[in-house]
């Protein structure tokens, strides 16, 4: 395979190239690995993986210099022009690049055959996470004896996407879990999460019902839901279980509710709360995978600048819609992290099939819920457990495998293609989902980096870790030189065995703690009961754009902009039928809001 991979290399090094990256030219020499594009200059090198480059054109040669120029744009939002004096020269690069980018094996990329020099401190990357070590922590068998862990799924057969270890109430037997399976799409059955320190109130989830036109239930998905919502209520004397001292319990259906309604017809759904004792419901409205990947089209687009002189255009960024994307991911956030530690109460989170949107919520609440998220090491826990191993789809959100599509030889096309290039580019290979493979991708973890980075900023003493972490999780989950975020699922890291194959990103990060630690961190904060007691309760309406991520200063966005946001809860009950909703199940209100994203 690796030899193959060298035989597509049509050229390996082009001397007195041009790299242009916004208005600094520097001449250098380019070097072409089975890995990497390496930029080498006076002044040291840009190393360019292959798989973070999302799209490469060749153009036609200029008019000024008579060079051969290749537009390659990153997915951590690097731009970079190459030009070239021979035109041989370019083509040969851009059909190297081409083949080696597009692959159609995960074991062909850069984690397989990478090798750390010097050699790595820290080796228990792969070993990090266990489930129940970290279930153990949060007291699962030490703290409540009302959950159990389940063999149900060790081969992956009962639920091919969910992890091998599964966390259920001690009441519910695994033949209750068998008919409960049949109920929720891709037998994602609603399972334990997080248990909360302080109450033992619970964060558990899970995919959509599949309820459909003739409004199916299942008795034992019922029962499953109860028995979580009991866990932690007290009994009589006589076992019956004593309702009234948890009252808000809730069901999160994270989609828009006309979304939640439209998947009825594909024989899915949400709860029918008819059926669903001691709770409550409510959307809290987070846009699918396709809205979001077009409003990240849209801020790259206003970050880069390409048609207001290099500036930020601030109207583009309002027009994006992304800060009401975090602002509504942010909102929910606070919706389940109250339900949990002040309302003593437990919380179902689920979307369509659960590995999208459940995760950031789940995800950013157990951040705000329990200070140890919040550490270095808890931090990288918290990501392999909600991410990893219960199965977002790192491989298809990412387009690891990439795809030739995104590879456009202009050179020939002459007169203005070239000059409309990259708005056509975007235009075709963002917003317009033009293939199967486009459609899968999407900013999901991107997002969840991005409410963090949020966190980040409105409690700059409550984490351990840094925003440098955030950016360099931003690159390598991108760029494949690690297995921790290859493929989609425990199941098939089984199958490719990157634990014994590759490196995880979590020995680079802990061999240099003092890299990604944060110089404002005050772990004492977590027990003064005026600050929280432990617990972050974030704002949605302080929130700000994210401007590290792409190389920009915070002072690029001072000017204030005025955006629409629809307030992201919607809640439903059988007494509040909503009846100031819209056909979106949005409630609107308009907010002026300043640069760090807070009202004016």
């Amino acid at each position: 395979m690796f030899q193959s991979r060298i035989d597509l290399l049509k050229i390996t090094q082009v001397s007195d190239v041009q790299l242009e990256k916004g208005k600094e030219i520097i001449s250098g020499t380019l070097h072409l690995t089975v890995h990497n594009m390496i930029f080498n200059y006076a002044d040291g090198e840009l190393w360019i993986p292959y798989p973070i480059i999302h799209t490469m054109e060749r153009r036609p040669p200029s008019l000024q210099s008579g060079r051969h120029p290749l537009v390659i744009r990153c997915r951590d939002f690097l731009i970079v022009t190459l030009s070239m004096l021979k035109e041989g020269e370019a083509q040969d690069v851009f059909e190297s690049v081409q083949k080696l980018t597009c692959i159609n094996s995960p074991e062909q990329l850069y984690a397989y055959s990478y090798q750390p020099c010097p050699a790595f401190t820290a080796t228990d990357g792969w070993k990090l996470y266990d489930p129940l070590a970290e279930y153990a922590r949060m007291g699962v068998g030490t703290k409540t004896n009302a959950w159990r862990f389940t063999t149900i799924n060790r081969d992956y057969k009962y639920s091919p996407t969910y992890p091998r270890t599964l966390v259920v109430p001690s009441k519910i037997s695994d033949n209750v879990l068998n008919y409960a399976a049949k109920y929720r799409s891709k037998a994602r059955i609603p399972v334990l999460s997080y248990l909360h320190w302080q109450n033992m109130a619970t964060i558990t989830r899970s995919s959509q019902p599949m309820v459909g036109f003739k409004q199916a239930r299942s008795i034992q998905d019922e029962k499953l839901i109860e028995a979580i919502f009991a866990s932690n209520v007290p009994t009589a004397p006589n076992g019956q279980v004593v309702y009234g001292s948890t009252a808000a319990n809730m069901i999160v259906d994270a989609r828009p509710m006309a979304n939640a309604m439209g998947n009825v017809a594909r024989g899915a759904g949400t709860e029918n709360m008819d059926n669903y004792r001691n709770c409550k419901k409510i959307y809290i409205a987070v846009d699918n995978i396709h809205v979001m990947r077009d409003s990240l089209a849209k801020m790259c687009e206003a970050m880069q600048g390409a048609d207001n002189h290099g500036l930020v255009n601030r109207a583009g960024l309002q027009k994006s819609n992304w800060l009401k994307h975090i602002g509504t991911l942010v909102e929910g956030t606070l919706a389940i992290v109250k339900n949990i530690h002040v309302y003593n109460s437990h919380v179902l989170v689920h979307c369509s099939d659960g590995w999208d949107r459940t995760a950031q919520l789940v995800s950013v609440s157990e951040l705000c819920l329990d200070p140890f998220y919040r550490t270095l090491r808890g931090f990288q826990v918290l990501i392999e457990k909600e991410w990893v191993s219960f199965g977002h789809k790192f491989a298809d959100r990412c387009g690891h495998l990439s795809n030739e599509k995104y590879f456009v030889n202009l050179a020939y096309s002459g007169g203005n293609a070239a000059t409309n290039t990259l708005k056509d580019m975007q235009n075709k290979f963002y917003s317009k989902a033009n293939s199967a493979f486009q459609r899968e991708t999407s900013p999901v973890f991107h997002q969840f980096l991005d409410c963090v980075y949020q966190l980040l900023q409105q409690y700059p003493t409550r984490f351990e870790f840094n925003e440098q972490l955030l950016i360099d999780l931003h690159y390598h989950v991108y760029a494949c030189q690690y297995g921790t975020f290859l493929f989609n699922c425990e199941a098939e890291r089984t199958t490719h065995q990157p634990q014994q194959k590759t490196f995880s990103m979590w020995d680079d990060v802990n061999s240099h703690p003092d890299k990604y630690t944060s110089q404002n961190y005050d772990p004492k904060k977590d027990f003064d009961v005026v600050d929280g007691g432990g617990v972050l309760f974030p704002d949605a309406n302080d929130i700000q754009y994210w401007s590290g991520l792409f190389n920009r200063r915070p002072d690029e966005f001072l000017e204030p902009i005025t955006m629409q946001t629809g307030h992201p809860l919607q809640l439903h009950t059988d007494d509040d039928p909503n009846p100031n909703e819209n056909d979106n199940g949005n409630l609107h209100e308009t907010v002026a809001i300043n640069d760090n994203g807070g009202p004016l």
